[in-house]
Order: C-alpha cells, then sequence, then structure tokens
C-alpha cells in the first residue's frame, strides 16, 4: 500500500469528515423531506469510513510506521499518533512504501522493459533469466506472446531448446552477452526501469513520485555517481533538497514534470 504525505492526508481527511457532516445534517434535518436519499447516505458511511482507514495506514506508512498504529486507540498513545498524523513530516527519501509513477504513461513510449533479479516484463509480458559471467540466459515458452525484442533474440542470438521436467513443457533457451543485450535495449529504444521502481535517464536512475498532489524527482547517491555539472545540464525543475542520501526536487506540478521528460528523455 502507498504512501499518504502530510498535506495529502489533511486535505482528504477534511474531506471526508466534511463528508460525516453532511450526513449528520441530512438525517438530522432533511431526511423527513427527502427520504429517497436514504439509501445514498447510509451507503456512504461506511465508504467513508473504510477510505479514512485507508488513507491513515497509508501516512502511517509514509512516517516509516506499520499500519497497525492506525487501529491503536489506547489513551495518550492514541493523542500522539494523532498528532503525528497531522503535522509530522514523512520521510524526505524513498522507504519501502513508496510508490513510483506510471512511466510507461509519462514517458510517453511504445515499449517499457522492467527490469527485475531474476525476471523482466516487456509490455506486460514476463520473462525468466539468469545472469551468469556477464551473459544472460533467457527462457521463452511457446505459449508466450513474442514480443518484436524476444523475435529479434530468437533470430539473431543462440538458442536451444529445453524441456522442463516437472510439466514436460518445451521452452526455448537464449544465450546473450551483458553489453549486447543493453545495447539492444538503447537501439530499440526501449524505457528502462528497475524492479518498478527506478527508471534510467540520462545513465541515472531516478526514482519519480506523486507527493501531496504535485510531483518529487529523486535521485539515490548510493546508486548514482552524480557529477554536479551533469546534474546542471538535466535541468529538473522543482525546489532542490540535498542530504548525505538523496538528491531531491520536490513541488514540481504535471506541466513542470512532462515538459522536462521531453527534454530529456
Amino acid at each position: 500500500m502507498r504512501r499518504c504525505f502530510r498535506y495529502e492526508y489533511l486535505i482528504k481527511t477534511l474531506l471526508i469528515f466534511g463528508g460525516f457532516i453532511l450526513n449528520m445534517l441530512y438525517f438530522g434535518f432533511i431526511y423527513h423531506h427527502f427520504p429517497l436519499f436514504s439509501i445514498f447516505f447510509f451507503v456512504s458511511i461506511p465508504i467513508l469510513f473504510i477510505y479514512y482507514i485507508r488513507i491513515t495506514i497509508q501516512r502511517c506508512h509514509d512516517l516509516g510506521l506499520s499500519g497497525a498504529f492506525a487501529f491503536i486507540r489506547a489513551p495518550i498513545v492514541s493523542e500522539f499518533i494523532l498528532f503525528n498524523l497531522f503535522f509530522k513530516k514523512g520521510d524526505r527519501g524513498i522507504n519501502e512504501y513508496d510508490e513510483a509513477i506510471n512511466y510507461k504513461k509519462y514517458l510517453n513510449r511504445k515499449h517499457c522493459i522492467d527490469i527485475y533479479d531474476k525476471m523482466f516484463i516487456i509490455n506486460n509480458e514476463e520473462y525468466n533469466y539468469e545472469r551468469y559471467m556477464k551473459k544472460y540466459s533467457i527462457r521463452v515458452s511457446g505459449y508466450e506472446k513474442r514480443d518484436v525484442f524476444i523475435e529479434y533474440l530468437i533470430k539473431n542470438y543462440p538458442s536451444k531448446e529445453e524441456r522442463i521436467h516437472r510439466t514436460g513443457n518445451l521452452f526455448k533457451k537464449i544465450e546473450i552477452a551483458e553489453d549486447e543485450f543493453n545495447d539492444l535495449i538503447g537501439k530499440m529504444d526501449f524505457i528502462i526501469v528497475k524492479n518498478s521502481i527506478y527508471v534510467k535517464i540520462k545513465d541515472f536512475e531516478v526514482f519519480i513520485r506523486r507527493e501531496n498532489f504535485k510531483y518529487t524527482i529523486i535521485l539515490d547517491k548510493n546508486i548514482n555517481n552524480i557529477p554536479k555539472e551533469l546534474l546542471c545540464m538535466l535541468k529538473i525543475p522543482g525546489q532542490y533538497f540535498e542530504d548525505e542520501e538523496y538528491i531531491i526536487y520536490n513541488k514540481i506540478n504535471k506541466d513542470e514534470l512532462l515538459t522536462w521528460i521531453k527534454y530529456v528523455a
């Protein structure tokens, strides 16, 4: 479940409480005049309550806490948690609950390759691979929809048929060097995404998320070597912040983000 940031949580909570107040006004003063609307108001109460629990759990995630804190109702402790929910800043950097934007949609490209440790995904089709001595061994079954990328691999690189012992199904095993694999991705102009989190832009692994109804661009220093002169050339919009682990640009509106993406991608 994603994070809910401080201002976003505050505004959504106010809207939810506004919905509860409308329900109270309806059943207190208006119900007798317009009884047909009662079904709508009865249904809206549990929906508002469930949504409030959901965003509270997400806000706990923003603070690096377990969602279980949303259900604590002990005296003093619950008041302390409530204070933090409304007023404490969440983690500036990337935490385990973070969710990136849909890179394929925002980068406006036809193809996207999402690379994981033992699998990659092209246009929602999954392919298993193994890495050994700077070589990729890609497994393609006869039942998969073959992407242009996979068809090219089959035609131009050595492959051999093997059988899965447990099921008896045949598959092709394609061998390709790591450098050739990366060059081919570049030639086909794919969006490279790592674990659905980082998108590769100008040799940087960049994380982009929605935050408080705007956008934030984050560069993790642990996985990026970031020369200052190259960073300036990227012309990233937004308010700049830097600490020991991250370089962060936040408060970016959608038009600024799309213009920047068009410039760098």
